[in-house]
């Protein structure tokens, strides 16, 4: 009895030291993204915190904590080397040199979700042609429209374009008739709209106030990796390996699609058709 007393104390003490010998690391995530991405009560929840829980459960040296913050505020922090790494950034190396990337965790599908009345005027799936005129709502700190046509038209006065928050704002906008168009990834808009639903924020005596127009692109997310202050994360290579071993060893198993699955439960519009 005595000896196996002595070997579960020696146990004890060989998990201590192996916890207090794990890099303590913290990661950013976006606090505004639902499902992907997002705060509920200070912690982090979506679907890319699933996925990268599971990838750090697969990397014994870390013990790694995840903290939800404002997007532009997160995105800053990496810029500026004060933080190590942010989820769930697209790969922009020319817009932002200053940041190293993971392998992709998901894909998105970046869309136009138009006020109904005037889609019913135009072709909306001739982006960004059929857009002129409009006022097109984006996220703050997103960028996710790489079309020159669009810039141009910009740059022109042919279209307009202004920043909030997150979802909720700018759709609640787009229904005040404040914008004509609000472009952001498909899945993340349609979760907004049955949590705005649910909560009652859309009650109204007409139906079918928004259609789903053009399909821009598919984007990757990514953890992204401050380039500045390195000297401040001396384990960053060997971090960055050894994630995209693990998120790679979960999209072999499987583990991704099925954490994905979960979040697909939405009833979805099928493209083209009023919601």
């Amino acid at each position: 009895m005595r000896i196996m007393l002595i070997g579960l104390v020696c146990l004890i003490w060989q998990g201590l030291a192996l916890a207090q010998a794990r890099i303590a690391v913290t990661v950013l995530c976006d606090a505004n993204y639902p499902p992907y991405s997002y705060a509920e009560n200070g912690e982090a929840k979506g679907l890319y915190s699933d996925i990268l829980r599971a990838a750090f459960a697969r990397m014994p040296a870390y013990r790694v904590n995840i903290s939800p913050t404002p997007w532009p505020r997160g995105l800053a922090a990496v810029e500026k080397g004060t933080a190590f790494a942010l989820f769930p950034p697209y790969y922009r190396p020319l817009e932002r040199p200053w940041m190293d990337y993971s392998k992709p965790i998901l894909q998105e599908t970046v869309v136009a979700f138009v006020r109904s009345d005037l889609a019913q005027q135009r072709a909306m799936d001739d982006f960004p042609t059929a857009y002129t005129g409009l006022r097109i709502g984006l996220n703050r700190g997103f960028n996710i429209i790489a079309s020159p046509r669009y810039k141009s038209m910009l740059a022109t006065g042919q279209l307009t374009q202004s920043f909030a928050t997150d979802n909720r704002t700018n759709l609640l906008k787009l229904r005040r008739k404040r914008i004509d168009v609000y472009i952001n990834d498909r899945l993340s808009i349609l979760w907004e709209l049955r949590q705005m639903g649910n909560e009652g924020l859309l009650v109204s005596s007409g139906q079918g106030w928004l259609t789903e127009g053009a399909t821009l692109s598919s984007e990757h997310g990514h953890l992204g990796y401050t380039r500045i202050n390195e000297q401040a994360y001396p384990y960053k290579q060997d971090f960055m390996q050894q994630l995209d071993q693990a998120l790679l060893a979960l999209e072999h198993d499987g583990s991704i699609a099925l954490l994905t699955q979960h979040y697909h439960t939405i009833q979805q519009a099928p493209n083209g058709n009023n919601l």
